[in-house]
């Protein structure tokens, strides 16, 4: 494999320096001082100088327990968090909110100096140079806004010798950010290549810069920002995201597919395959760049140091239809609530690991998840308060190639915007200006590929989704749920559609916990349970693991089990009661205390910006 992209990163301290053209900030040089028209005329410090741009990205920032996904028992213990309590303050915060005017003045700085390097590069690498340049002012500029609305827009390089007042910019309105994050996608995508070498793979396309621009229009048209609906903004985000699909089609992009019943776990392992589908991504590669997150979500057993992280809820396993693709609250879709795991969609097992379910790793197979609050272990379910707390283990993301003693070896890549989002982006919007049965079709091919039972050809879907506006509304939201589980992409969903509600609802989140039934272990199926709970656990796995093909291992299952519905959080407090302030975030306080021209927004320490566009 080919590196070059991925450890191009020039010395951050290097790149500070060129901030200024004064002469003061020449850079010593064992042959002389090395001045910012030398910089910016060589080639490897400028594609450098952009590199450091894909910093930009996020990364691995789920935000599953303010989205009700999961619990992260070792990231605080079992208390609710205060986003889903109401009880943030200006202070504390907001989810993934950015604020990063040394980006901006950054890329400010390259398009102030970019034409200094036109005679040193070829004129594929200055446009393209240009053109990722361009993307990441956008792509900085919509994560400001998609937190708090509009703010400053800001082109060039500010003078920090300029009367102060100048320096003291106020805030643009959220619409004439969405009109800026526009153009600049536009520059972008007139300037970027459709495709990349594979000493590039990795770097934005024409493609992802079109898929960006319908997801930041998509924003712009959501009740989010638009209480009142704007049949014209619908459109744009349509009209963009069907170009987009064209784009990515022609490019060779698509649903991953590899001839297997479990696509949608084996694309995290197929990095070439999966390329296909990987349309914006966060690349990594061992031992350059690794992300270690998986070192709480792995139980114990398989991982050190660490667990209790990313435990999916009760309400999260519920969410999952059955493999007919009817949801559980169907009579029809033959659910059983004694056997909740059997016949689920496929992608349930590629993303819940449940008591009793295979869960092999490398350095032991076969392996079976044992959760029971007795006989666990540390897996166990309530072992501690910052271990297990929900009765349930997300398998989606983990290497189970690595054993225990390498799992800091993981280098999946982080999916920004895969192919399956612009299919549901492109429904969503589609659904909006009145094709909902083309919104259904995306639905569609998205269950194909997840092998949901097709039926008499709607998979699951009722015979309203694809005609009746609210009922298309509703299946697109559920299969983003399912679809972009722990992807950090929930969060953004309901916070997009104003749907808080769904959260509120649910009053507070569940566990499921497993407890160990040795009375019917013992007398139905000969378990000794005079062992240790480590060889009362080994003879259960063997039951699993080497039955014959007639052991009835889900009655097995369902025998030796008794499940406990219960609060995470038992504390009186403990109610989801998250208010319609919260839909936008704070700008943080300290920088109202620099800035006096910059408003806060409504909501929050009796601000008076409204983001809200209509």
């Amino acid at each position: 494999m080919k590196l070059k992209f991925n450890i191009l990163f020039v010395l951050l301290g290097m790149i500070a320096l060129t901030i200024s053209c004064k002469k003061v900030f020449d850079v010593d040089h064992p042959g002389g001082p090395i001045t910012p028209e030398q910089e910016w005329g060589s080639p490897d410090f400028v594609k450098g100088y952009v590199t450091d741009f894909y910093n930009i990205l996020p990364s691995w920032n789920r935000n599953e327990e303010l989205a009700g996904e999961a619990y992260s028992g070792g990231s605080g213990g079992n208390g609710l968090n205060s986003f889903l309590k109401g009880t943030y303050t200006s202070q504390s915060g907001y989810p993934d909110r950015v604020w990063d005017w040394g980006r901006v003045r950054s890329i400010n700085n390259f398009f102030a100096n970019i034409d200094k390097s036109k005679s040193a590069l070829s004129d594929a690498d200055y446009k393209s140079l240009k053109g990722q340049a361009y993307f990441f002012r956008a792509y900085l500029y919509y994560r400001m806004v998609k937190v708090l609305g509009g703010v400053p827009i800001i082109t060039a390089v500010q003078d920090p010798t300029a009367d102060i007042n100048t320096l003291l910019v106020k805030r643009n309105s959220s619409l004439e950010c969405f009109d800026f994050i526009g153009k600049q996608l536009d520059s972008a995508i007139n300037l970027l290549p459709a495709t990349w070498g594979s000493n590039d793979i990795g770097r934005v396309t024409k493609g992802a810069a079109m898929a960006v621009k319908g997801e930041a229009l998509l924003l712009k048209a959501s009740p989010l920002f638009c209480k009142t609906p704007n049949a014209t903004y619908w459109n744009d985000a349509y009209s963009a995201l069907l170009t987009a699909k064209t784009e990515l089609d022609a490019d060779g992009y698509g649903l991953y597919a590899d001839n297997t019943a479990k696509p949608n776990e084996n694309m995290w392992y197929d990095k070439a395959g999966a390329a296909k589908e990987m349309v914006l991504s966060l690349r990594y590669h061992y031992p350059e760049k690794t992300n270690g997150f998986q070192q709480g979500q792995r139980p114990l057993t398989e991982t050190s140091g660490a667990a209790g992280s990313c435990d999916p809820t009760w309400e999260m396993v519920q969410a999952y239809p059955m493999k007919n693709g009817l949801p559980i609250s169907d009579p029809a879709s033959g659910y059983d609530p004694a056997e909740f795991w059997k016949d689920r969609d496929p992608r349930f097992y590629q993303t819940i690991v449940y008591n009793g379910a295979r869960y092999d790793f490398a350095d032991i197979t076969p392996r079976v998840q044992w959760i029971f609050n007795t006989i666990a272990g540390d897996d166990a379910y309530k072992a501690t308060p910052n271990y297990n707390i929900t009765g349930f283990y997300c398998r989606k993301g983990i290497d189970t190639t690595l054993g225990s003693s390498v799992w800091n070896r993981q280098a999946f890549d982080w999916p920004i915007i895969r192919y399956a989002e612009v299919l549901l982006n492109l429904a969503e919007a589609a659904n909006e200006v009145q094709h909902p049965a083309e919104a259904r079709a995306y639905i569609i091919q998205i269950r194909q590929r997840a092998h949901v039972t097709a039926g008499a050809g709607n998979y699951g879907l009722a015979a309203s989704v694809g005609s009746d506006y609210q009922a298309t509304l509703n299946a697109v939201m559920t299969e983003r749920a399912i679809e972009f589980a722990f992807e950090g992409k929930r969060f953004w969903d309901l916070r997009r559609r104003r749907m808080f509600n769904v959260l509120n609802s649910m009053g507070t989140l569940h566990a499921y916990g497993p407890y160990f039934n040795s009375a019917a272990a013992s007398s139905q199926y000969g378990i000794d349970i005079t062992q240790s709970n480590s060889g009362i656990a080994a003879q259960l796995s063997n039951l699993i693991v080497n039955s014959p093909a007639s052991f009835d291992r889900n009655a097995f299952l369902k025998a030796i089990t008794n499940y406990k519905y219960e609060p995470i959080d038992p504390g009186a407090t403990s109610q989801i009661n998250i208010p319609d302030a919260y839909y936008f975030g704070p700008i943080d306080p300290q920088y109202i205390l620099q800035n006096k021209n910059l408003q806060q927004n409504i909501g929050w320490d009796g601000g008076t910006f409204n983001p809200v566009i209509q």
